[in-house]
């Protein structure tokens, strides 16, 4: 009988050769062919829901070679797919075969915020804390936003490459001027700030100026509602009009007193 640690050994080699996707003549070979095809398949599973952005961009051969080497550079840690593919923005950036595509890393990074943030938990609007914004001072309160809520800043244009591979409810119309959108953003090098959240079950993602990015990284880092009208007071911003639409959006979900 083999030992404890034989055993664990043993496991180990099994599982270095599954995820490798080598042979290991210490297991039977077809044995172990169907562990590897079962795993590669589940890892391109989960990186096709994850990154539908970019496994449209890549096309479906390229996808599963990119999932299959990402797989042998980060296997799975846990039990849950879902929360598999952290690291793929990134290492689809270091991916020196993808450097005709420099907008990848970014694309994908948009791609994790949104899977993300439908993954986040369910919160409902609490209307009595609307109260405080005329109780309490700005610098004594701050917003309650949706649970999922992300910004993310790209020198690409991310958010009309996203709109474009967004296939639910557009016509063949539609998803031609989406593509062309894209194409014509991507050629003229359009920088663009997305911002992430969740009204109901589906994340939105939506193109936002840079004042807009400025007021919500502020306060997306714990700032009072006062710091962060500081911080735009020399710009467009209008915080009259941005409450309504956040509020009616599902972006805010309340106020709360600051701890300081």
């Amino acid at each position: 009988m083999k030992s404890r640690k034989q055993a664990i050994l043993a496991q180990s080699r099994l599982m270095r050769a599954i995820y490798g996707q080598t042979e290991d003549l210490a297991f039977d070979t077809k044995g172990l062919a169907v562990y590897q095809r079962s795993l590669a398949a589940n890892a391109k599973r989960a990186l096709t829901v994850s990154f539908p952005t970019i496994h449209q961009l890549v096309g479906d051969d390229c996808f599963t070679l990119l999932a299959s080497d990402f797989l042998f550079d980060n296997p799975l840690s846990g039990g849950d797919w879902g929360e598999w593919g952290d690291e793929f923005p990134e290492w689809l950036t270091d991916n020196y075969q993808l450097d005709d595509y420099p907008y990848l890393g970014d694309c994908a990074q948009l791609d994790w915020l949104t899977h993300q943030g439908e993954r986040a938990a369910d919160a409902a609007t609490d209307p009595e804390s609307l109260a405080l914004l005329g109780q309490a001072d700005a610098y004594k309160i701050k917003l309650r936003f949706s649970p999922g809520t992300a910004l993310l800043a790209s020198a690409y244009p991310i958010v009309d490459i996203w709109e474009a591979h967004q296939s639910t409810g557009q016509n063949d119309s539609e998803s031609k001027q989406l593509l062309t959108k894209a194409a014509k953003s991507i050629a003229e090098q359009k920088p663009q700030a997305a911002l992430v959240w969740r009204s109901e079950w589906k994340a939105t993602v939506m193109d936002i100026t840079p004042s807009d990015y400025l007021w919500l990284h502020s306060c997306l880092q714990g700032n009072s509602i006062g710091d962060a009208l500081d911080a735009v007071k020399h710009t467009d911003f209008n915080f009259e009009n941005w409450l309504p639409w956040a509020l009616q959006g599902g972006l805010i979900r309340g106020i709360d007193l600051t701890t300081h």
